[in-house]
This record gives structure tokens, C-alpha cells and sequence, in this order.
């Protein structure tokens, strides 16, 4: 007779084949489950904190000079130096209803016609943090003297007469904001350009008329 030994090992290897590939296909269907609801749980949060990011995030944040006062703007000779003497009243807004903007850290640099008068004298304060709906107000002030070419005196010269000079005063920011979960920290840089009459010996040149600061 026949044996049947052969027979039964090859059908109990088949048995034992199927029943890992079945093993197999629950495991993988397994994880295309868990796959699929962990998609289902966090495309729906996900939108949400892409939808309140780009509701909140100040994109349209613009710092804003409300006035200044230049109390010297003058070139000393013969050494060729540009004596300045400059303070102004920068305002920054949050019009954000709910959110909370951490400045971690704030710089101001004011030009004449390219030339850097230098920074402000004192630090200017950071970080600190400003809530929904509110308006700090910094004072930095520049002082000093600097030394210019030709070009630049005689650019000087030229607005003295005309009887109007222009500073730009350079202002830096590192920002930080969160909405939920979701935070993140920007720089930002702004130019803000002043207009004076050219200040007297004993009267300085105010600015008041308010003015925008712009991205760079």
C-alpha cells in the first residue's frame, strides 16, 4: 500500500502556509485601519490649526512712528563729523483680538542718506510680552557724531537749503507667536523715514504728522 506520510506533510505545510498569510493580511489590515483613523483624527485638527494660523498670524503687523524730535543734525568742521541728535516715539500695535505677541527682541539704527548714525543710546526693552488689543510705546534716542565723506556733507548742505532733511530710522524685530499647539518665531525688519525743517541752535525740528513704518 502506498504511504500517505508525504501526503500529510505537504498538506500540513499548506495549512501552516495559509494560516500565515492570513496572519500576515490581518496585520496589514490591521494597520491600514489605524492608519486610515489616525488620518481621520488629525486631518480635521490639522485644518483647524492651518485655519486659526493664518486667521491669526500678524502678517499685516507694522510698527508706526507718532512723532519725533531732532534736536541737532549738523557737520562740524574741519573734521568732517555729522553731529546728530534724535529721539522718537515708536508705537507697535497688536489689533489681534485673542492672541499674544512675545517680543524677544527689538533694535533701532537711524541713517542719514546711507550713513549709520548709530544705534539707539539705551537698549531698547526685551523681551516682553503684549496682549490682544494693545499698543506699546518705545522712546529710543540716537546722539553722538559720526564721521562723512563728501558726498554726504554735501547732500547735507543741499537739504539745509531746501530746507527739509530726511532720516530713516531701521527697525528689527524677533517676534514670537503661538496659536494652540502651533508656535513660531519671525524677523522682521522695517524702514521708517522722517522729514524735518533743518533744527536751530536753541529750537528743534519736530516731526508729528505720524507715519508708517514698511517691510524691507
Amino acid at each position: 500500500m502506498p504511504n500517505g506520510s508525504g501526503d500529510d506533510g505537504g498538506g500540513q505545510q499548506q495549512i501552516n502556509s495559509m494560516a500565515l498569510g492570513n496572519c500576515l493580511f490581518g496585520c496589514f489590515k490591521g494597520l491600514l485601519e489605524c492608519a486610515w483613523q489616525c488620518v481621520q483624527f488629525w486631518t480635521p485638527l490639522t485644518v483647524i490649526v492651518i485655519l486659526l494660523w493664518l486667521i491669526y498670524r500678524p502678517d499685516r503687523f507694522r510698527p508706526r512712528v507718532d512723532s519725533a524730535v531732532l534736536a541737532a543734525l549738523q557737520l562740524d568742521q574741519p573734521a568732517q563729523q555729522l553731529r546728530y541728535d534724535l529721539a522718537v516715539d515708536l508705537s507697535f500695535r497688536n489689533s489681534h483680538r485673542r492672541l499674544t505677541i512675545r517680543y524677544l527682541d527689538v533694535g533701532a539704527t537711524a541713517f542719514y542718506n546711507g550713513t549709520k548714525l548709530g544705534p539707539a543710546d539705551d537698549a531698547l526693552p526685551a523681551p516682553f510680552r503684549q496682549g490682544p488689543k494693545n499698543t506699546t510705546v518705545l522712546h529710543p534716542a540716537f546722539r553722538g557724531a559720526v564721521a562723512v565723506d563728501s558726498g554726504v556733507a554735501a547732500e547735507l548742505e543741499r537739504e539745509l537749503a531746501a530746507g527739509t532733511v530726511h532720516l530713516r530710522v531701521s527697525v528689527a524685530l524677533t517676534l514670537m507667536y503661538k496659536v494652540w499647539l502651533a508656535k513660531d518665531v519671525f524677523f522682521y525688519k522695517y524702514d521708517c523715514w522722517l522729514w524735518f525743517p533743518p533744527p536751530a541752535n536753541d529750537t528743534p525740528a519736530v516731526f508729528n504728522a505720524g507715519t508708517q513704518c514698511w517691510a524691507t
